[in-house]
């Protein structure tokens, strides 16, 4: 599979220690690999989508009816995401908000209706078709799918370790494959079976074992298991003709193409009310036998993410089958993160309670609010499975007495106003990944003298930084400064011979007539 080629690369995010997908990101970081995943590279960047929408994000123009709505409209005003779809469930009750636009420069409303990309929330759809399958017999959890699917391109055949993963492993990301593959191949990052690494590319190879084993396609086998059954009327896996008017992507030609193709692991299209139905199965345990259900919620392996640093959310966080797992101060939560760059979503619910929340963007700082929303519809508590995907500020409260303090005083007082916070607080920290987030959020609200600053803050706080370099680089290229953007690329690239994005750009830029 070269996930490079598909509609899910869309753009890119500079963060230095969070990035969870490489079919997302780019080598422009100092950190590959610690990077929240480096392994591929974009063809779009977040400058270049700023000069294509330099204009701020559109709001809803009527005054919103109540605190949650308030709540979620000053959010996404806040990070200049353009509307959102969100449904919650709790009391017995469920609430739903359709905000904004659908994005992408459109200034098409978000409805009930819109479909979104469920991005890897198409895992817990797929894991609960699996167990469907396991429960009438059709397929074994613990036998190797290499009995099902036979030989697998992207497999070394001259690795017999291969040949130990099985259905459970990937399940619980224990199989050892990268999150994804490349052209080369999906080499083995640790023996199947020994740690956990969270994976895309084991989604597609034991979608390759089902689609064997039963004849059918994804899509065919989740409208048999799924959807049709449980009356998700709006969801596949795979552009329908009903989506024609419906989609946060549009029906270009390109965009229709390109959600063509069936992948387990990301390609669902939904709308958050399809999902919140799902997810009241989920915990109802419709459709699957009471152990079976009660597997799934199981702890089959420990949130410690091989390759990547220790931090205390690893505590907390376990994985079930198809599903994380989070134990906090209230209880146990079943959730999942979603990441198709421009869309992401989150979805969270705790079975004993019957409570549940889904929500979709499309908006590439879509998981910067997790925390924030979650705290908006239940009592505010600690939300590990946020904390440790890792898209949030790391320093939250740090980074809002910052922001506010930027917004009342002006971005051109940035140093002072870091200084001074200093000053008060000797724990007080901004880490160059958070002060870079906050300078791309405002290039794509249009911001640009703002973001500039800001860019220009984080570089001298960290002057030998190829990333800090970079993304001054990316804010000059937004606004047209051609020798500015060239001069700190060059920096960056210098840092970072890896920066392939940074010598592509350069190339570009002095290019004539560019």
């Amino acid at each position: 599979m070269n996930i490079q080629k598909s509609v899910f690369q869309k753009i890119k995010n500079t963060r230095t220690n969070k990035d969870r997908f490489p079919n997302y990101r780019s080598g422009a970081t100092t950190n590959c690999i610690g990077v929240r995943f480096l392994a591929m590279a974009f063809c779009i960047t977040i400058g270049m989508a700023a000069r294509a929408q330099t204009k701020p994000a559109l709001q809803p123009k009527r005054q919103p009816t109540t605190r949650p709505e308030q709540r979620l409209l000053e959010l996404t005003g806040q990070y200049g995401i353009p509307g959102m779809q969100l449904v919650c469930i709790r009391d017995g009750k469920e609430e739903s908000f359709n905000l904004g636009t659908i994005g992408g420069g459109s200034d098409r409303r978000v409805t009930a209706n819109t479909i979104f990309e469920a991005a890897s929330l198409s895992k817990c759809v797929f894991a609960y078709t699996v167990l469907r399958l396991y429960d009438k017999g059709i397929l074994r959890l613990d036998t190797p799918l290499v009995h099902y699917t036979g030989a697998y391109e992207q497999f070394d055949p001259a690795d017999p370790r291969y040949a130990k993963i099985t259905a459970r492993m990937v399940l619980r990301h224990t199989t050892g494959l990268p999150n994804w593959g490349d052209d080369k191949g999906a080499k083995l990052i640790f023996t199947p079976d020994s740690t956990f690494s969270y994976s895309g590319e084991g989604f597609q190879y034991l979608q390759r074992a089902v689609e064997k084993l039963t004849g059918k396609s994804l899509n065919e086998l989740a409208q048999q298991e799924v959807f049709t059954p449980l009356g998700m009327t709006r969801s596949s896996y795979t552009w329908t003709d009903q989506f024609d008017t419906l989609s946060a992507f549009g029906n270009s030609p390109d965009a229709v193409n390109g959600h063509r193709r069936q992948m387990a692991a990301a390609s669902l299209l939904s709308c958050a009310h399809d999902y919140a139905i799902f997810l009241r199965a989920l915990m109802a345990g419709t459709g699957l036998k009471p152990g079976t259900h009660r597997m799934m919620f199981e702890k089959q392996s420990k949130g410690y993410w091989f390759g990547h640093k220790d931090k205390e959310a690893n505590k907390h966080i376990w994985w079930g089958l198809g599903m994380g797992l989070q134990e906090n101060e209230t209880g146990e939560w079943v959730w999942q993160w979603g990441d198709n760059g421009d869309f992401k979503g989150f979805c969270i619910a705790n079975p004993a309670k019957k409570e549940a929340l889904v929500y979709f963007t499309h908006s590439n700082w879509g998981l910067h609010i997790t925390t924030d929303i979650l705290n908006t519809f239940f009592p505010p508590q600690t939300w590990w499975a946020d904390i440790w995907a890792g898209y949030q500020f790391e320093e939250r409260d740090h980074m809002s007495a910052f922001w506010t303090r930027l917004e009342k005083q002006g971005y051109d007082h940035v140093s002072e106003i870091a200084r001074d916070l200093k000053q008060q607080d000797s724990s007080f920290y901004l880490p160059e990944g958070d002060v870079n987030d906050l300078a791309f959020i405002l290039l794509r609200k249009g911001r640009m003298k703002e973001a500039i600053d800001v860019f220009k803050y984080n570089l001298a706080a960290n002057p030998n930084s190829a990333n800090a370099y970079d993304g001054l680089a990316e804010g000059y290229d937004a606004i047209g400064e051609k020798q500015l953007a060239i001069e700190n690329y060059k920096k960056s690239a210098g840092l970072n011979p890896r920066n392939s994005y940074a010598a592509d750009r350069i190339k570009k830029l002095e290019e004539p007539n560019k």
